[in-house]
């Protein structure tokens, strides 16, 4: 069995352990918070990151097939400038409020 003084110290030095951990961030810490926040931050971050790595490689794909293709290079630049091949039908199905003038 433990004499009250030991049972003493004992409670002394876990209180005294409770309070510099509280003290140095480890319990209800807004570091800790913060750590949270940062960690999810960081995963939002990487996945925004992927995304838009896989959109440049969308991109380069397109860029390789413009420089190689002239007929790719026409369309491109029909779509773009809004002009019609001579081969080409048009369907405008948009309606008469969203046609522009």
């Amino acid at each position: 069995m433990m004499n009250s003084a030991t049972k003493i110290w004992a409670a002394v030095f876990g209180v005294w352990s409770l309070w510099l951990l509280f003290l140095s961030g480890f319990i209800s810490s807004p570091g800790v918070l913060q750590l949270i926040r940062l960690q999810d931050l960081l995963a939002a971050k990487n996945q925004q990151s992927e995304a838009l790595r896989e959109s440049i490689r969308k991109l380069e794909s397109d860029s390789t097939l413009l420089e190689k293709s002239k007929i790719v290079q026409q369309r491109e630049i029909r779509r773009v400038l809004g002009y019609a091949a001579p081969d080409e039908l048009i369907f405008d199905f948009s309606t008469p409020e969203h046609r522009q003038k």
